[in-house]
């Protein structure tokens, strides 16, 4: 019995390698409920090798194995049905990390037009509910770049892609600034009259001009005269004072000018109305329902004997003082008129329409003598050289235009403010050019020099109007909608008075009746217009 116990216990340790089978020993063992185990023979292993073989075989004629090292093409195990998923999704990602960068790339136009006839040849709505125009041009960036990537229609997509990119676009808009791009259309035979009949006078006002400045110059007793009157100036304007003040309209009073040659205020409304006021008592001697829509504008000839008023309404209106009707409708501009000015001579009108142009006008035939582009922006201010030879033009993108109409081309431009350009005067000297933004400033420009010559942090709000003193040019006076009225030394950019002007929106100014320095007209959004005056005189006069 020892020595059966030792073999058994040596065969389980042998088992432990070749496999154990349980075998039942006969008995007293077997009697007592215990199992032997005996040793065996080691399993045979040719009958797996055999069956190993035939598996890989099989395996290898069904195509889903290859030996290593055999000449069978490669070939691979199919995918269950989540893998193939896994994948789709995989993939539906790359392409679509591929379409956003590929989408940052394109150029696509900016304009609403450009960009509906490329969606509808893409066969996209031109439009999904909610979305903004920003939205729609990121669509369309998104659309051809998965047309690109999936090569949908190549042809297509090399058609609508055929847009300059930024690098080029950049000099070409450079070239543009840089006037490179002009062009020039044959002048009418009105025209080329009218730019006849002015040429000698401007000619002639020039040379007066420059003959009274060099007396300023080089004349010691003119010298000391100028700065004697300018010290009287100063002084008046340092002292004015509210002396009159007339409700002038049913809406805001939105233009005011003083009568060069008389003692008369005009003003314009926002109803249409322009009204005539003797400055003196401020009753009003004439009225007429000028423009359907807003008045914007109003513009005294230079004897005082009519008037030229523009509208929302897209016209311009000349009305003499003795009339009730209009002596010239002028009709063309294509949207609503910004400013108007009657040329020195009084023969002609300028207007300036967000139609992106300005027009010449004959008053005495009202034909169109000239439409000029040029800007790229709506065209609001405008003003006239008191030579008469030049006129500038601002606009909504801050560029300031200098144009010869004597011979129709554009000398110079100012850019400055970074706001929209909505008023502009021109200083008697015929060189300084004032002009007013909505950038809360207001600038002076030198002509001779081509730069600017000073920045006036006039204002907590827009500037709505700039006015030169007409008489001695010492003085500037701006307007703010933050309801002040301000006057600026010439000399040395000094404040000399800060008015209160309107309850609300001062929306425009001007130097008194008759070229007088020492009186100021203002207008506002409260529908009055008001008269300051200054000096020891009893307010000049005005009260």
């Amino acid at each position: 019995r020892r020595l059966t116990k030792i073999q058994a216990k040596t065969q389980r340790t042998a088992l432990q390698s070749i496999g154990r089978q349980r075998i039942e020993a006969p008995g007293r063992a077997l009697r007592r409920g215990r199992a032997r185990y005996t040793y065996l023979q080691p399993i045979p292993r040719e009958p797996m090798a055999a069956s190993y073989g035939s598996a890989v075989a099989a395996a290898m004629r069904s195509g889903n194995y290859v030996a290593a090292g055999g000449d069978a093409p490669a070939a691979y195990a199919d995918l269950n049905e989540t893998s193939r998923q896994d994948q789709a999704r995989h993939a539906a990602l790359l392409r679509r990390v591929d379409a956003e960068k590929r989408a940052r790339r394109i150029v696509v136009p900016t304009g609403d037009n450009e960009v509906r006839a490329m969606l509808r040849k893409l066969g996209h709505p031109v439009r999904l509910f909610g979305e903004s125009a920003a939205d729609v041009r990121e669509r369309l960036r998104s659309a051809l770049a998965r047309v690109e990537i999936e090569g949908e229609d190549r042809e297509l997509v090399a058609a609508l892609l055929a847009q300059p990119s930024v690098e080029e676009l950049q000099p070409r808009a450079a070239s543009v600034r840089r006037g490179k791009e002009e062009v020039y259309s044959a002048a009418s035979r009105e025209l080329v009259g009218a730019r006849r009949a002015l040429a000698p006078g401007t000619f002639d006002r020039a040379r007066r001009r420059l003959a009274e400045q060099r007396l300023h110059r080089d004349d010691a007793a003119a010298v000391d005269a100028l700065n004697e009157a300018a010290a009287g100036t100063f002084a008046k304007l340092r002292s004015l004072a509210l002396a009159q003040s007339q409700a002038a309209d049913a809406r805001p009073v939105a233009s005011v000018r003083s009568a060069p040659t008389q003692n008369l205020v005009c003003t314009g409304g926002w109803s249409g109305a322009v009204k005539i006021w003797d400055a003196s008592k401020c009753e009003c001697i004439k009225s007429v329902k000028a423009h359907s829509d807003r008045c914007t504008g109003v513009s005294w000839a230079p004897d005082s004997s009519f008037i030229a008023t523009c509208g929302a309404d897209g016209e311009a209106c000349v009305w003499d003082l003795k009339d009730d009707a209009p002596r010239a409708r002028l009709r063309g501009h294509r949207a609503r008129l910004g400013g108007v000015a009657v040329h020195p001579v009084g023969r002609h009108v300028a207007t300036t329409s967000f139609d992106h142009t300005w027009r010449l006008w004959d008053i005495e035939t009202g034909v169109e003598l000239l439409l000029q582009d040029g800007h790229g922006t709506e065209v609001y201010g405008v003003a006239w050289q008191p030579d008469g030879s030049l006129v500038c033009t601002g606009d909504f993108a801050g560029l300031i235009a200098v144009w010869d109409v004597r011979s129709g081309k554009r000398i110079h431009h100012f850019q400055g403010h970074s706001g929209k350009v909505l008023c502009l005067d021109w200083h008697r000297d015929g060189f300084h050019v004032a002009s007013g933004s909505d950038d809360h400033t207001a600038r002076a420009w030198d002509l001779r020099r081509r730069c600017e010559a000073y920045v006036l942090p006039a204002h907590s709000s827009l500037i709505a109007d700039v006015r030169w003193a007409p008489a001695s040019g010492e003085a500037l006076v701006t307007a703010g909608f933050d309801g002040n009225c301000r006057v600026w030394r010439h000399r040395d950019w000094s404040l000399l008075t800060d008015l209160k002007a309107h309850d609300g929106k001062c929306m425009a100014c001007d130097f008194g009746p008759n070229l007088d320095d020492g009186v100021l007209a203002t207008s506002g959004y409260d529908r009055t217009f008001k008269l300051w005056a200054g000096g020891d005189d009893g307010l000049g006069g005005y009260r």
